[in-house]
């Protein structure tokens, strides 16, 4: 993360403004994940108002590659000290206008509702347990398959860290292990 040069006067106005803002409503559901999130425009009428009151606002960039989408979010306060968030980078699974639509709304949530401290999505451990569980039996069906396909580990990390921007396949999570497998499936 990077910041101004003083973070005194946004330190405060952030911690007011986590008192003050409720976390939104989450009124859509992920029907694969069985779980409800908050929409992004649900997200900013709940946020607005209450960064507005404390002097704050934020900024965010989105920029795209031919594989991969990434958002930047700034944190501004009116003292002029601010905070930016690392690039948040997705990859970009439809190559049309609304593959990336989807992509930056989401990237934009999820960078945005981080900086603020705000929840946008259930924290469902058993939802979490399972997954980790199944994470780890993809992850040994990608080994095996890399090795029915003759794939060498060179190739196999070269395509994670161009796809996924992770120097390891115990980064990646479940969504993005099922895609190293249909990746070497489709070898």
């Amino acid at each position: 993360m990077n910041k101004s040069e003083t973070i005194t006067e946004i330190a405060k106005a952030l911690a007011k403004f986590q008192s003050e803002v409720s976390d939104p409503e989450r009124t859509k559901e992920n029907s694969y994940l069985k779980a409800k999130y908050v929409t992004l425009d649900s997200l900013l009428q709940a946020i607005r108002p209450v960064l507005a009151s404390n002097g704050l606002s934020f900024m965010q960039i989105p920029s795209t590659t031919d594989e991969a989408v990434t958002v930047t979010t700034l944190l501004l306060h009116e003292s002029g000290e601010w905070f930016e968030s690392h690039p948040f980078t997705l990859p970009l699974m439809k190559k049309d206008p609304q593959g990336v639509g989807s992509v930056v709304t989401y990237a934009r949530r999820y960078s945005l509702s981080s900086i603020l401290g705000v929840a946008w999505d259930e924290d469902d451990d058993a939802q979490s347990n399972n997954e980790t569980e199944l994470t780890k039996q993809i992850a040994q069906e990608v080994f095996k398959l890399a090795e029915v396909k003759n794939v060498d580990n060179n190739t196999v990390a070269s395509y994670i860290k161009t796809t996924f921007n992770k120097t390891s396949s115990k980064m990646l999570d479940l969504s993005e292990l099922k895609q190293v497998k249909s990746w070497l499936t489709s070898l």
